[in-house]
């Protein structure tokens, strides 16, 4: 799902780069997509920075467009990467690679990240040794300087509506007509660090769980909704959520601001998300009663019983829905940080979506502070916790994935260790050596000897 929407925004991106260049003299002031021009001399003292993408994203060889600040230089050519002018090289995190980076880094150029993704996707990012390496950042966290923490959010507009919304006494009858449960789960990635599958299939013994994924399946979706990255926002498939009266809304990993269009659906189509993820989620969700917490119980038992009372109480019930039922949402965090968004999603061509902007971002900050101001990121840009599971709260000494960021946090250690120390360059087979001395040492391969009985 994250995939296609990632080449989709590509896509779009490229037409829209195109569409600007074709009608030059009628754009050439429109805000964050400004004028295009022939690639500068970037050996020529004096020309506009530069903005390289080394990691290959836009698709845009090269791409001159005035900002809020000033003009900066896009380009994807690596040649550029020494070049004076160069002021900024951008990685996207899901295709950042230790094996492939541009060194020795240039005095005093700066590093870029967006990351959007999940630490499934990468766990370099949860650890701070790697985050203190870039300069400038935009991911899921607030803290980070472009924060993405909204992107699945299209309005608040569309958390109010009741287009979609079913009432409770519709939810009821659509609940006995066509014999659903009160709770839906959709899921077809069924390997996560959050072990979420444990999780529904202990709950599912005490409530009746609907599930129509690839994930503990046991009910088909109709057949025009079967490709679950190409219909996920599809109208049927959203009228299907909102018959529910409940949505398990879970995401894979559990990091601060993670949240995704896994909690942003129920809420818009009006069924009560039973939430577990981003632990700040209160911080976001509409109204202080919009969301059930499933850390707030004990045990799937315990979730189930008061499920049970809110499924007998309709006043209860109707009181996690204020947004729809009140058109009401009283979240100024949520309604400030809407309004402050510059940036559109689901192919808004008018405002732009967020690669464009961020880019403009990193060059009104060049513009601004490279000269005076050497930022550097943190962990709170984007590091994320050890995963824990959903079922018992901490993390499974069993999990590939829990292996997998206690990896990370030693590869972090080994890159930011390499890049600080003169001469700032390194082979594979050094970096690799290194990591696999420190694991040693760190008692990695103990810890997790039922994978590495080899070693």
């Amino acid at each position: 799902m994250c995939e296609t929407r990632y080449y989709l925004f590509i896509i779009l991106y490229i037409c829209k780069c195109f569409l600007v260049e074709c009608y030059l003299d009628e754009n050439k002031d429109a805000g964050p997509v400004g004028n295009l021009a022939t690639p500068p001399n970037v050996d020529s003292k004096g020309e506009e920075n530069v903005v390289l993408w080394w990691t290959p994203f836009t698709g845009i060889q090269g791409q001159s467009r005035t900002c809020s600040v000033g003009t900066c230089f896009f380009t994807e050519n690596r040649d550029v990467v020494n070049e004076k002018s160069t002021k900024a090289v951008l990685f996207y995190g899901s295709d950042f690679n230790v094996e492939d980076l541009p060194l020795p880094r240039p005095h005093g150029q700066w590093w870029g990240l967006l990351h959007e993704e999940s630490p499934k996707n990468q766990p370099l990012f949860d650890h701070e040794p790697v985050l203190k390496l870039f300069n400038v950042t935009s991911t899921f966290r607030r803290n980070s300087n472009f924060p993405l923490t909204l992107q699945h959010l299209v309005s608040i507009d569309i958390l109010t509506s009741t287009d979609e919304y079913f009432t409770l006494a519709e939810k009821t009858l659509y609940s006995e007509r066509d014999d659903l449960a009160p709770i839906i789960y959709v899921q077809s990635d069924c390997d996560t660090p959050a072990e979420r599958d444990n999780f529904v299939q202990e709950l599912s013994k005490f409530i009746k769980v609907d599930s129509y994924g690839l994930c503990l399946h046991d009910r088909d979706l109709p057949s025009h909704l079967l490709d679950a990255a190409a219909t996920y926002d599809h109208t049927d498939f959203r009228k299907l959520v909102s018959k529910y009266k409940f949505a398990l809304a879970i995401e894979n990993a559990a990091c601060d601001d993670y949240i995704t269009e896994k909690i942003w659906r129920p809420l818009s189509v009006g069924t009560i998300p039973i939430y577990w993820g981003s632990p700040s989620i209160s911080d976001w969700v509409p109204n202080p009663n919009s969301i059930i917490h499933i850390r707030d119980f004990d045990s799937p038992f315990e979730l189930a019983q008061y499920l049970y009372a809110v499924l007998q109480n309709d006043t209860l019930y109707e009181s996690f829905l204020e947004h729809k039922e009140k058109r009401m949402v009283s979240n100024t965090n949520l309604t400030k940080s809407m309004e402050d968004r510059k940036w559109g999603i689901n192919n808004d061509f008018e405002r732009g979506n967020f690669i464009e902007h961020f880019e403009c971002h990193v060059c009104d900050e060049i513009l601004r502070h490279f000269s005076s101001q050497r930022k550097q990121a943190d962990s709170s840009h984007y590091g994320c916790p050890e995963p824990p599971s959903v079922l018992t709260g901490k993390p499974n000494p069993k999990s590939f994935w829990v292996e997998e960021w206690h990896k990370a946090r030693v590869e972090a250690q080994v890159l930011h260790r390499f890049l600080s120390t003169k001469p700032g360059v390194f082979t594979s087979d050094q970096f690799f050596q290194e990591v696999i001395d420190r694991l040693q040492k760190d008692g990695f391969f103990s810890r997790f000897h039922h994978v590495h009985e080899d070693l």
